[in-house]
């Protein structure tokens, strides 16, 4: 793998990038503020070109903490903090691939949302609703969860990205829960809903990619620390009292628990985590799964679906009248009229359903081409993965497409966490099946060399 020099290469783009707002600041200074949060964001990828641990490191801590809601709450610009959590990854793609390369396998998903780009940019142009820019701004904050699938890196940078994932939702509810007593930070809603430094739902989701995270390293190495990694990371869950999540981390463990072999999962080890882990985790947070249980079925019309009830019909009747290519990427948040007074009312203008907000922007081929593409991203990637990854990959993916159906998991921060453990996870097999297969090759040559002699 090779490695370019670091000390003059990144001094150099440095010097360029300085240069180049100084420049654009003299020029236009409202494009040198726009341009802003991408310069920041290169200028941290050369900050940790030389340990690309503490970008994971900044990853963690950025999404943990929740910048892109607490830049907003303390009087920053409003866009400031989603953009930094957006570029953020753009910027370590961009180190990882000065450092190391680009990956050899391809990327689906990027293809597609660039595609679906093309399509509202040439084909749609009479029929598209939303701006050029509001294009671009739905392309860059789609394809962020994926742009670093793009890069090559060592083995070691995939395999602690793999596990520090886990760390994100258990970050927010500390640090939300201890700046309680400040008055700084409420880590419950009006409706005692636990969200620590996210919103519930925020929480939820990002609860949902650890729970995946700590399943698979569980299965890798069956140490206890993932077991109780994952169990607390759970209770987190079980306190947000977010459906959606819970159902799509229920229907992942009940496919690796049903669907796993003897090589994967012996049967001792479900044993002992069914009476050593799940029975005596039941007990202790009996309550929590009352009241996640009740939100489940729960019956009062005004609370029963979020407001899905209201907002999906108008993402249906748009379907209808587009069908086949949609009205292009950003649609779908000019759609509802946030003054509608039932809009207003829910509080959100948002679909909560991604597979509806594609079809209403790529049309029913862009959001099949979409989806589409992420199934063959994660089912070809895993093809020669090790039995363990192989199995809790694909079910995280039949989890995460289930979800899809009830939030915003392709649009939302939780996607840059989310699939940005896929594309470590898949990394980590593909190099860990290189280093097998260079090794048995190596085998072989020396059995041969035995044999001759």
């Amino acid at each position: 793998m090779r490695t370019v020099p670091p000390a003059i290469l990144s001094a150099f783009i440095l010097l360029l990038v300085v240069t180049g707002m100084l420049l654009t600041a003299i020029a236009s200074p409202q494009m040198a503020i726009a341009l802003l949060p991408a310069a920041a964001a290169l200028m941290l990828a050369l900050l940790f070109y030389e340990a690309p641990l503490l970008a994971i490191g900044l990853l963690i801590v950025a999404f943990g903490l929740a910048f892109d809601l607490q830049f907003g709450e303390l009087g920053g610009p409003a866009g400031l903090g989603p953009a930094i959590v957006k570029l953020l990854p753009f910027g370590i793609a961009a180190m990882l691939c000065i450092r190391y390369g680009f990956a050899p396998a391809a990327n689906w998903p990027f293809i597609a949302f660039f595609v679906i780009l093309a399509i509202s940019l040439i084909v749609l142009p009479i029929g598209r609703i939303s701006t050029f820019g509001e294009m671009v701004r739905t392309f860059v904050g789609s394809i962020a969860p994926f742009v670093i699938a793009f890069a090559a890196a060592p083995r070691p940078f995939w395999s602690a990205l793999c596990k520090a994932v886990i760390l994100v939702p258990l970050i927010s509810a500390a640090v939300g829960l201890l700046l309680w007593p400040t008055g700084l930070q409420i880590p419950f809603d009006p409706n005692w809903r636990f969200m620590g430094m996210h919103s519930a739902p925020f929480l939820a989701g990002f609860c949902t990619t650890a729970i995946f995270a700590a399943t698979l390293e569980y299965l890798r190495s069956f140490r206890t620390r993932w077991l109780v990694l994952g169990g607390a990371v759970l209770a987190v869950l079980l306190l947000t009292q977010a459906r959606a999540p819970l159902g799509a981390v229920a229907l992942f463990l009940v496919l690796v628990f049903l669907l796993s072999g003897r090589r994967v999962f012996p049967l001792k080890r479900k044993m002992d985590l069914a009476m050593g882990g799940l029975l005596p985790a039941t007990l202790l947070f009996l309550p929590l799964l009352f009241i996640g249980l009740e939100r489940f079925i729960e019956t009062d019309e005004a609370t029963a679906f979020s407001g899905r009830d209201v907002i999906w019909p108008l993402f249906v009747d748009a379907i209808e009248n587009r069908p086949l290519f949609g009205y292009g990427l950003g649609a779908g948040k000019l759609l509802v009229d946030p003054e509608d007074p039932q809009i207003r009312l829910i509080q959100s203008n948002a679909a909560h359903n991604e597979y509806l907000r594609l079809a209403v922007e790529g049309g029913i081929l862009g959001a099949g081409l979409i989806f589409g593409s992420l199934i063959a991203w994660v089912w070809l990637g895993t093809r020669r993965a090790y039995p363990s990854d192989r199995l809790v990959l694909r079910c995280a993916l039949l989890a995460a497409l289930l979800h899809a159906g009830f939030d915003n998991t392709l649009i939302a921060s939780t996607a840059v966490i989310q699939f940005g453990w896929f594309a470590a996870a898949l990394a980590r097999c593909r190099l860990e099946r290189q280093e097998a297969d260079r090794g048995e090759v190596v085998r072989r040559a020396l059995a041969r060399r035995a044999h001759a002699t």
